[in-house]
């Protein structure tokens, strides 16, 4: 005989318990079969309970055997058999949900029968289940091929018990549910059926619903082609999202009625949309809110929405990663109130507004991005947006690249900003931005444009090739420029003016069509440290009333003038070195300014130059080696020319004509090609 359970004693127990029922609810198990529906079964009692239950009934099944077949053997006038004994008790009893067969004298329990007597059983019985297995050694067994007991084999019981088991450790088997199918005819209907862990299959078909995953983690998955598996909706969005998490892959989710926000809404929790096609009539096509929120949207296309592609707000923290987002009628993706989306290698492109508009306190990290050709900024951050942007190629934008307005931050490093239509990076009012190491280059306006009190730091920058100046600061736009490399630009490398100000320190300027660094019209930066080398016009151009200080540079190889200063100018210049120009080494007309300590070496025309009433200060420099005079000054010139090293030079030293009226004292002139200080 088997090592099986004794089913007509579980039998016996429960029509026993049915004459003295003692509630105990915590204990009943509560079970539907739901195979119709796709439903996997489920019960609430704990796995060592019933793997008790079936040692005992395992122990008594065994001593029963022998006492039926010692009754067997004994003389018939002995008494009823066990058999006899169990079915009177049974009609005794008077029951209706009898479980004996009357073709048999055997009583059998149907697996449902079992699963009611489960249902039935107190904790006191799986207190005696327990009591009775402490010692396992004890249970006695007896080899043979399984045999039916009550209705249910040792497979069957042991079977049971594992599905028992699963559920009580709420791990169940998940359950496919096709969509169409008999049972169900839409999404819906099989998701109103499915439970936490199935699978809804959906097979190619258009459905014309909305479909709202709520109560149960469930996944949504199309089988077939994706343009042939289309769910529509009209008046709603199409997906809404307000479980733990789910998965929904493969399916092209259109709203198509526009009247509401979005196309799906995901207000909670984590789902994960992968390789699906989303369009819609609508504000957005995806809105993200939520402090709990973080879905993951992979591999889809995002396109064609009356409003944005992508609304995260609320704190909510989704992953947008590897999805071509494009065509939207206002913008690719819009960050704010606390948004802090993580945006890693998408395609945004064609949107009518901007590819990126983070604002409103919104955040994010954007990795790997490709923003371009979209229609008036590939990036725009304001209202105390800040976002971070790392090796996002920003591009072919027929507006600007990056425009951070309004108080807007964010942190900007390794970016390619580039072929766009006008400005490569643009910072004004209030702005102040990190921007480190970036490539700005080849733009149709500026490399960047700083104004109307906009600030920043940029660092480490290559801004090359724009069609007018690297950098453009104006209108009290007061950005730090520190170790870049502004070269190439089509006309100045720096250019401020309007009372534009700014730090200018240790960057490399050269080879720009025209001036390295224009100053004028109220401009007044701190220009220091800087190698201003190689461009086509001049080095430094201060003029129409510009000022600065101008302190530390190495201005060189330029062709023309190192610096120039202008009508009503009036800058400090200290202690730069000033070498190898084409023209003079510093020219002033019209102007003021203090010069002081300056190296002016080896220019082709005259050390420095002043007239038509200019009025320099010019202290304590050494000029040495020019190719035409030391100190030039004419033209009803003034100023004051003091404690100078002047020597080497190819014509006089100093040289004073037509009006000019300077005043020069102890300086140390020699070695000079002409006079030592000729006036004439």
């Amino acid at each position: 005989m088997g090592n099986c359970c004794s089913c007509q004693d579980l039998s016996l127990s429960l029509l026993q318990k049915e004459e003295n029922p003692t509630p105990t609810p915590s204990y009943h198990s509560k079970r539907e079969s739901s195979k119709s529906q796709g439903k996997c079964a489920y019960a609430a009692v704990s796995p060592e309970s019933i793997g008790l239950l079936i040692h005992q009934q395992n122990a008594k099944q065994a001593g029963r055997r022998e006492e039926e077949e010692e009754e067997e053997e004994a003389p018939r006038s002995k008494g009823p058999s066990l058999k006899e004994k169990l079915k009177n008790a049974s009609k005794d009893d008077g029951q209706s949900r009898s479980s004996f067969s009357s073709q048999s004298q055997k009583a059998s329990l149907r697996k449902d029968e079992f699963d009611d007597a489960s249902e039935a059983l107190t904790s006191d019985d799986f207190a005696d289940a327990q009591n009775s297995c402490e010692d396992k050694d004890q249970v006695s067994t007896r080899a043979g091929s399984p045999e039916p007991v009550g209705g249910l084999t040792e497979e069957e019981i042991d079977h049971e018990s594992v599905v028992l088991r699963r559920d009580f450790s709420r791990q169940r088997e998940s359950c496919v549910l096709k969509v169409p199918s008999d049972e169900y005819g839409s999404i819906a209907a099989a998701l109103s059926a499915a439970m936490s862990g199935d699978v809804v299959e959906v097979s190619e078909g258009v459905y014309r619903e909305s479909i709202c995953i709520a109560a149960a983690d469930v996944d949504i998955i199309g089988i077939g082609s994706i343009n042939k598996i289309v769910v529509e909706s009209t008046s709603k969005p199409v997906l809404v999202f307000r479980a733990i998490k789910g998965l929904v892959r493969n399916l092209t989710l259109r709203q198509v009625g526009g009247g509401c926000e979005c196309a799906v809404e995901i207000s909670t929790g984590s789902l994960v949309i992968d390789r699906c096609d989303i369009s819609g009539q609508s504000d957005s096509v995806l809105h993200i809110t939520g402090t709990h929120t973080s879905p993951s949207i992979l591999n889809s296309v995002i396109h064609d929405s009356t409003g944005a592609g992508f609304l995260v707000e609320g704190g909510a923290s989704p992953v947008i990663s590897g999805n071509d987002i494009h065509g939207h009628h206002l913008d690719g993706l819009v960050v704010k109130e606390g948004g802090n989306p993580t945006v890693r290698g998408n395609d945004i492109h064609g949107c009518k507004t901007t590819g990126v508009l983070v604002r409103s306190g919104g955040l994010g990290t954007f990795e790997d991005n490709n923003i371009r050709c979209n229609a008036i900024s590939g990036v725009i951050v304001h209202d105390c947006g800040n976002p971070r942007f790392f090796r996002n190629k920003i591009i072919e934008g027929m507006g600007k690249g990056i425009d951070v307005y309004d108080r807007g931050c964010g942190h900007f490093e390794e970016n390619t900003i580039s072929h766009n239509t006008m400005d490569g990076l643009i910072i004004k009012t209030g702005a102040n931005p990190i921007v480190l190491n970036n490539k700005i280059h080849n733009n149709r306006g500026n490399g960047v444009y700083v104004f109307e009190e906009g600030q920043g730091v940029l660092e480490g920058n290559d801004i090359y090739e724009n069609e007018s100046s690297g950098v453009v600061i104006r209108s009290l736009g007061n950005a730090t420029l520190r170790k870049n490399k502004i070269h190439n630009g089509k006309k100045n490398g720096i250019y401020v003016y309007m009372n534009g100000k700014g730090v200018l320190e240790a960057n490399e300027i050269y080879e720009n069509k025209m001036d390295g660094v224009t100053i004028k019209s109220g401009g007044n930066p701190s220009v220091m440290s800087n190698i201003i080398r190689d461009g086509k016009g001049k080095g430094i151009f201060v003029h129409e009333k510009g000022r600065g200080i101008l302190e530390g540079n190495d201005i060189a190889g330029n062709a023309s003038v190192g610096i120039s200063v202008a009508t009503g100018a009036d800058p400090v210049v200290r202690r730069n070195k000033i070498t190898g120009n084409i023209g003079h080494g510093i020219f002033v007309d019209k102007a003021t300014g203090l010069f002081e300590e300056n190296l002016i070496i080896e220019n082709s025309g005259d050390g420095l130059h002043a007239r038509n009433s200019g009025a320099p200060e010019v202290k304590s420099n050494e000029i040495v080696r020019n190719e035409g005079h030391g100190l030039h000054v004419c033209r009803e010139a003034t100023g004051s020319f003091i404690a100078n090293q002047i020597h080497g030079n190819r014509k006089d030293g100093v040289t004073i004509r037509s009006g000019g009226d300077p005043t020069v004292g102890e300086n140390v002139i020699y070695g000079n090609g002409g006079q030592g200080l000729n006036v004439c």
